[in-house]
């Protein structure tokens, strides 16, 4: 009798060994997406919670840095390593008009002119020869700003809708609170796009934030989404994505009582990621139609396998803060409050990046519909890369007299008319008429 079974070959036998893209995830200096990232300002700091009582470490696209404030509340940026023999300024002690290494006193100031060396006669009779390297910085939006990129190129420091002009009592709020994280921002262990893509990726809150490990959204049925909000059925056909002018946005679709008398009507909820490293994200524990933007995300690469996250809220109070910070439950616990088992049993975010590993292994991806959004991001991240080894400028660089940025979010509802794009009453919103 002859044996016709047919062998399944599909087994992992004999893969080939899998890859990251580098142009995309890698951020050092001299590496493609180092250098794209460095034509553009990051936070590196909250405003309010850096004092001038110590420096902070602050390492930031692969390099090494000390953010501090001098005695004159100004703010700085240099290496990490004295400028003399490489002792760290972390343990520097912070003075009127500068910083002053712990080694052998050697003082700088903000921009890293050598103002005096302590041990040497008349303060070091030829100490403007040394210099701290340093980066110019900017305070705006409650944060500190920073600039790695060529002198020559540094662009004015982009403004943005959500974030400006301030309502009566508002103020920006742009500290964690977690241990350690309150001046540079919450540092997580994996590569920056991980995060930054999941911007562009609705749909995981309808199989991850729900179905999976239990509705994890403070205010689902109530002031939040409804639970049919979360319908992994219709996700994709419910969702749209969109170019902006800086970036990706996506419009999900889904029906909620928000109308007149509490009547059904159509809704649209729209978050954008803005190039190069920016999610502009509406208050999701509290849906309010037709409202202006009033937070903006940075996911600032530390080097390939770490970021953080810096966020800037214009608020009047700490309430929509703490539901930015705590609107997200697992279990019915913050994430520090979990046991393993439960990490296992309710994942979150967290649980869903980090476990694609220090850096995903993109020839490992098959990638469906519903990915549309992140193809699209990676798209123009790839084109910014390309326009900075070409010599032009990349997207989102901006020019001196910009006028300030429109940012494509919210939560709308919608009528017939008004196609894909936003609504009048949302436009008015967005610009914050």
């Amino acid at each position: 009798m002859t044996d016709t079974t047919v062998t399944d070959t599909g087994t992992g036998y004999g893969r080939k060994p899998s890859s990251h893209d580098a142009r995309l995830t890698e951020v050092g200096p001299g590496t493609p997406m180092g250098e794209a990232l460095r034509r553009y300002w990051h936070p590196i700091a909250s405003s309010t919670a850096l004092t001038s009582d110590v420096p902070h470490r602050a390492r930031l696209l692969g390099e090494d840095l000390i953010v501090f404030r001098d005695g004159e509340g100004r703010p700085g940026v240099v290496f990490e390593r004295c400028a003399h023999r490489g002792s760290s300024l972390f343990f520097g002690r912070i003075e009127q008009d500068g910083i002053r290494c712990c080694y052998h006193g050697w003082k700088f100031d903000v921009r890293g002119h050598c103002l005096d060396q302590a041990c040497e006669p008349d303060g070091g009779k030829r100490r403007n020869l040394a210099r701290q390297p340093w980066y110019p910085v900017e305070e705006h939006y409650g944060l500190v700003f920073v600039y790695m990129g060529p002198p020559e190129h540094k662009p004015p420091l982009p403004r943005f809708d959500s974030l400006e002009p301030l309502g009566e009592g508002e103020s920006y709020h742009t500290t964690w609170a977690v241990p350690g994280a309150e001046v540079v921002g919450l540092e997580q262990d994996f590569n920056w796009l991980q995060v930054f893509e999941n911007g562009v990726d609705p749909v995981h809150a309808a199989w991850l934030h729900s179905n999976h490990s239990g509705y994890q959204f403070a205010g689902t049925g109530t002031v939040g989404f409804p639970e049919s909000y979360y319908d992994h059925r219709t996700a994709g056909e419910r969702t749209s994505y969109h170019r902006t002018e800086h970036g990706v946005r996506y419009v999900w679709r889904y029906q909620d009582t928000k109308g007149q008398d509490g009547e059904l009507v159509d809704m649209e909820w729209t978050a954008q990621c803005i190039l190069p490293n920016i999610l502009a994200l509406p208050n999701f524990v509290k849906a309010t139609p037709d409202g202006r933007n009033d937070m903006l995300i940075w996911m600032v690469p530390v080097d390939d396998t770490h970021h953080r996250l810096v966020f800037s809220i214009r608020a009047a109070g700490p309430e929509r803060v703490n539901s930015f910070m705590f609107g997200i439950k697992q279990n019915g616990k913050d994430g520090w409050e979990l046991t393993d088992e439960e990490k296992q049993r309710f994942p979150g975010d967290y649980e869903a990046q980090r476990s694609q590993g220090d850096i995903t292994q993109h020839s490992e991806e098959t990638l469906a519909p519903s990915d549309k959004g992140v193809v699209m991001l990676r798209r123009m991240l790839r084109t910014m890369v390309d326009d900075v080894e070409a010599g032009r400028t990349p997207l989102g660089v901006g020019t001196p007299g910009d006028p300030v940025r429109r940012v494509e979010a919210g939560l709308f509802i919608r009528r017939e008319e008004d196609g894909d794009g936003l609504t009048p009453a949302a436009a008015d919103a967005a610009a914050g008429a």
